[in-house]
């Protein structure tokens, strides 16, 4: 696949936007994900009816096996009210799921049970290619509880994962990483060899370590000891951030970092020349969707975007 068509953006909006908790997309201006047009006129392009009846934190993948798109969401409609108690600890237990052959007719919203009994949420799901197993491995976060209680004690949240092939069916979920304190959204960026984590690792404390995005390197997806890059990622730009996006630069040499300061600007885009040293730098300039949250970045080719900017 030759990937110059730019980017497409899958993200939500706030729950206090009319729809927001749906799915939206839009095009990079350009082979860079520097500036952006909202397709649909900045509508949903994909809504749930299932489950809680709304979706967050959408992650699209391209499956080059059966050449199709899937994408993956959060099951959950949070809305003004905000109730973030019921949410950990009564929330859903699946995640949302759409299939598509060309990224304009979609097939869903189809609701697939992933977690566990114990578990209070299932937030943020992604999926990447496992070589190892030839498995697609899917990660998420919950929140988990002992049976039989009634969840009124906080319990933190943890990087979960099951294994699927057809995304219908998923194994025995396991717990993936799991610090004492709560760690979300983690995503991956593969290069030379080495597999770079990002996450929102809230260390807690007096201190307001972790409120921003922690970046490690591994030489392998399933790899126990990921070595620590950079322990807050934006912090100095913005004043919180969760949700991370990675993709590199089609022209190679680059790599670029959305990060989502919730509750606040949304989407700021960060970029680095070197992966390993870990030095992100704030690109202030970028015009991004306004009020974009945790998504996803996949290249896409010149007739995916021709295709998207006719039809959608």
């Amino acid at each position: 696949m030759t990937a110059d068509g730019g980017f497409l953006l899958s993200y939500f909006l706030s729950e206090e936007e009319p729809d927001g908790e749906q799915v939206r997309f839009a095009l990079s201006d350009g082979p860079t994900p520097t500036a952006w047009t909202a397709l649909n006129g900045g509508r949903p392009v994909l809504h749930s009816g299932v489950g809680e009846r709304g979706t967050r934190d959408p992650f699209l993948i391209r499956d080059e096996k059966t050449g199709t798109f899937v994408l993956l969401a959060t099951d959950l409609k949070i809305g003004p009210g905000q109730d973030w108690n019921r949410a950990t600890r009564h929330g859903s237990d699946s995640i949302i799921v759409w299939e598509s052959a060309d990224l304009v007719q979609w097939d869903g919203p189809f609701r697939r049970r992933v977690s566990m009994p114990e578990a209070g949420n299932t937030w943020a799901p992604k999926a990447f290619w496992s070589a190892e197993r030839q498995v697609w491995l899917v990660f998420w976060a919950s929140a988990l509880f002992p049976p039989s209680t009634d969840r009124g004690s906080g319990s933190h949240q943890r990087m979960m994962v099951a294994e699927t092939t057809d995304f219908c069916t998923f194994g025995k979920p396991e717990i993936y990483l799991d610090l004492g304190h709560d760690v979300i959204d983690a995503t991956f960026l593969v290069d030379g060899g080495r597999w770079y984590r990002f996450s929102a690792n809230d260390q807690g404390g007096a201190t307001d370590r972790g409120r921003h995005i922690f970046g490690e390197v591994g030489f392998s997806l399933e790899d126990p000891a990921f070595v620590p890059l950079a322990e807050d990622i934006g912090k100095g730009f913005m004043v919180q951030a969760e949700g991370p996006a990675v993709a590199a630069d089609p022209a190679g040499g680059r790599w670029y970092l959305l990060a989502d300061e919730f509750g606040l600007r949304g989407y700021q885009l960060f970029t680095t020349t070197d992966l390993a040293a870990a030095v992100w730098e704030h690109v202030p300039d970028a015009v991004l969707p306004p009020g974009a949250r945790h998504g996803s970045l996949l290249a896409i080719t010149a007739e995916e975007r021709a295709r998207l900017l006719e039809r959608v």
